[in-house]
């Protein structure tokens, strides 16, 4: 590993000596002036304007104009967002461009459940706080899983189960109560699982949004938590061939990854586009600091395509995508007896660890997710913009235990889900008003295919529902007002089999209204103020409802709300609904200098769903802690905050913080699973473009995890059965505080008539010990120990 650390240093000293040695420096007081108007030439005054490779900021006058100054020869890529119109990207050459005027079109958004149209636009409503990870933050950090990408930006971290499954967190919430839109369509797996990770490939996505707050108005019941937009590049119709190869190498886990993209137009229409893209990765078992983490390997093959048709005022895209991954989990997680367990927790060492293999054995799970998507739009003169969209999903996830007598390439789990759903909306723009009305339907149905000779841990069953809104925006000088509402109906039938081994049908019937409220004011142009009040509703899953036997991929086994002394029971009356009331707020500030933001909130939760540690048990697969879903009302406090600060030309500092209060308000109890306070400090130093190497830099972070203090009473495995109290409880202490350190480096090198992009960086360089609270195998073994990686980005362009 030393050597692998001296590769670090003499990789940055290699690209310090060429940028300062063997070219020339070129002069770096150059200026770049220019104006943002809109399409009928009004001044747009406040639009933020940043270039992030230099951590430059402008912001337009009254006069609609801009200026960037001491500026380097060489090619730079201006974000451009103003609320209420569609945001930009502008590729300029300097000194060859010294001047540039921008129009900005007003942003018709379609605001319903689940989709979010907008040519690849950021969609946000105006009264909410977004944080977004831009195309080149995705480069520096391609190979990861959409989880891992998240946990970069301030507020969302990641529950974890083990070193490969990640899912998001935001401001406390995951689960059904995120929802994620991949490429403008609800993703629809089986998110219940704690340890399912969205079927996403990341390197689909040239931007990752992440909305914070209950957007039940906009995108739906599952949002209480917040929204999670994959925004795919808009769809070339040119008649130029683009294509970008993608590789990346890490030596935690010996994972190797490449990714492939290519899309052009057709040279006999301009009409038509098109775009290609795979992925494959492997990962063998990834290690500790200590040991190895047996059986954590992960084999990934992933595919999409997309078809385009524009004309005028119609646009027509259809999207296709494969999504196949099979990954091991941690076999010091499956212990056989009380002693093991126990063993596990006391000792702070798993009891079984092998030789790396990049082999995955059982436990480990298979899983396959295709996903297609019909678009289509329409202006109609007098009316607005008319959307269609259809989408069909098909789920299958496999779970292989170890099981006796040869049946091991038996799954212990398998289902198939299938998901429609169509929606329509009309948006409309009157002078300053803007907003949209929609219906959508949703249909699924979840089967567990026959032949595992273990009762299914999630029944069969069917979900109708649908969902009608209105929501409407009105624009003034310098602040916007957003009103929205929306009603929802679900109806779920449930197909199970009691201790009798009767059938039983139950149905439920959710009816919920939602509504909104949100303002944005500018008090200068360099800064704004966003609040919004919401209430929002979301109906148990079935997952809460009936589950019932051991959950493998979490080491547990799991309850459902329904399952009363060991049977079904068919009293409905004590199921409820989640209803979140949130207030949020957000102040932000930027300038060419200095850009911060500081969110607020306070989310009080009634029936709050979550799954409480009960006992241990030993079962004919092993010895697991039971965990039972339970409801109840909660709070929510906290609060997140980011700042941005040009210390020089060259040097910027960047600061992360979140912090969250959660409450079991009926028990006056602490609630399990709920992140601890974090925080992150990180230096970039950008060196002056040189000859053929561009946007040099090297950065150093210092991430902290701080304990979580507010985690429920410890009960001991072993003092379970003596233990008579009614509080939460967990199996295990919090873990202590932890700091990593992180090195990152990198730049573009200009080759072949195309930039080759290199990063090179090191996590955990220090190769500390540490168990993260919000993993569920921390039980077991340690989090991942140093990694280091390299990743290669090469873009060409083509003119057929």
């Amino acid at each position: 590993m030393l050597q692998i650390l001296r590769g670090i240093l003499f990789f940055v000293a290699i690209l310090i000596l060429a940028a300062n040695c063997f070219a020339q420096i070129p002069s770096c007081n150059l200026s770049l002036k220019g104006s943002v108007k809109d399409n009928e030439g009004n001044a747009l005054v406040g639009t933020a304007l940043w270039i992030e490779s230099i951590n430059l900021g402008s912001v337009a006058a009254t006069d609609g104009t801009f200026t960037f100054d001491n500026l380097c020869a060489g090619r730079y890529t201006i974000s451009i967002k103003f609320i209420g119109y569609k945001d930009k990207i502008v590729t300029v050459d300097i000194p060859m461009t010294n001047a540039i005027k921008i129009t900005l079109e007003q942003d018709f958004q379609l605001l319903h459940e689940i989709v979010v149209e907008g040519e690849h636009a950021q969609q946000h409503a105006i009264s909410q706080s977004v944080s977004v990870l831009s195309s080149e933050q995705l480069d520096a950090n391609k190979g990861k899983s959409l989880g891992e990408l998240l946990r970069q930006l301030p507020g969302v971290s990641s529950l974890n189960t083990g070193p490969t499954i990640f899912k998001p967190v935001i401001q406390g919430l995951h689960s059904h109560r995120i929802l994620v839109l991949n490429n403008g369509i609800r993703q629809e797996g089986q998110q219940w699982g704690i340890e399912h990770a969205p079927e996403i490939d990341p390197f689909i996505a040239s931007e990752i949004e992440v909305v914070k707050g209950a957007e039940t108005v906009r995108y739906g019941a599952d949002a209480i938590g917040g929204v999670i937009l994959v925004n795919t590049p808009e769809l070339s119709y040119t008649n130029t061939l683009k294509g970008e190869l993608n590789i990346g190498l890490m030596s935690n886990g010996r994972l190797g990854v490449a990714s492939a993209m290519v899309e052009g137009g057709f040279k006999k229409s301009e009409n038509w586009g098109w775009r290609l893209q795979g992925t494959g990765k492997k990962a063998g078992d990834f290690q500790a600091p200590n040991y190895n983490l047996s059986n954590t390997g992960v084999h990934e093959y992933d595919f999409s395509g997309t078809l385009g048709y524009k004309k005028n005022d119609k646009q027509v895209e259809i999207y296709f995508s494969s999504f196949n991954t099979q990954i091991g989990i941690l076999r010091s997680a499956h212990t056989g007896n009380l002693n093991d367990l126990q063993s596990s927790i006391e000792n702070q060492q798993p009891w079984y660890v092998a030789d790396f293999t990049y082999d995955i054995n059982n436990p480990r799970q298979k899983i396959n997710h295709q996903l297609l998507k019909v678009k289509a739009s329409k202006e109609i003169k007098g009316l607005g913009k008319l959307n269609i969209l259809y989408g069909a999903q098909y789920n299958q996830r496999k779970e292989f235990d170890i099981r006796r007598g040869g049946r091991s390439d038996i799954p212990a789990l398998s289902l198939d889900l299938f998901s429609n759903v169509i929606d329509a909306s009309l948006e409309h723009n009157i002078k300053n008003w803007s907003g949209s009305i929609g219906i959508n339907g949703t249909f699924r149905n979840n089967s567990n295919e026959p032949g595992t000779g273990i009762v299914p841990l999630i029944p069969d069953y069917n979900l109708y529902s649908g969902g009608l809104f209105l929501i409407e925006k009105l624009r003034k000088e310098n602040w916007v007002l957003e009103l929205g509402a929306r009603f929802d109906h679900q109806y779920l039938q449930v197909l199970t089999f009691n201790n009798q081994n009767d059938l039983i049908k139950p149905t439920f019937n959710f009816d919920y209204l939602s509504g909104s409220i949100g303002t944005s004011y500018f008090f200068t142009k360099q800064s704004r103020f966003i609040s919004n009040i919401s209430m929002s509703s979301r109906p148990p899953h079935v997952s809460e409802l009936y589950s019932q036997g051991l959950h493998h991929g979490t080491a547990s086994v799991e309850e459902g709300l329904m399952l009363q002394n060991g049977d079904w029971s068919a009293d409905q009356s004590s199921i409820k609904k989640e209803v979140s009331k949130k207030w949020s707020n957000t102040y932000q500030f930027v300038t060419e200098k200095i850009g911060f933001e500081i969110t607020a909130f306070v989310n009080l939760i009634d029936k709050y769903i979550y799954l409480q540690p009960t006992e241990t048990r030993l079962t004919i697969r092993g010895y697991f802690p039971v965990f039972k879903y339970k409801q109840t009302d909660a709070l929510f406090v906290g609060g997140d905050a980011s700042v941005n600060f040009s210390i020089t030309e060259h040097l910027t500092y960047t600061g992360k913080f979140s912090y969250l209060y959660a409450r079991d308000v009926t028990r006056d109890d602490k609630l399990p699973l709920i992140p601890p306070t974090q925080l992150e400090n990180a230096l970039r130093y950008s060196f002056n473009n040189t000859g053929q190497f561009q946007k040099l830099y090297i950065s150093v972070s210092i991430p902290t995890t701080l304990k979580q203090y507010r985690a429920p009473l410890t009960v001991y495995p072993k003092d379970i059965p003596s233990y008579v109290g009614n509080q939460n409880f967990d199996f295990m202490p919090a873990p202590h505080a932890y700091t990593l350190l992180n090195i990152e480096a990198g730049g573009k090198i200009h080759i072949w008539k195309h930039d080759l992009s290199i990063t090179l960086s090191g996590e955990n360089l220090l190769n500390t010990s540490y168990r993260n609270y919000m993993n569920r195998l921390r039980y077991y073994a340690d989090d991942l120990g140093r990694n280091i990686m390299l990743r290669l980005k090469y873009n060409f362009t083509k003119n057929n």
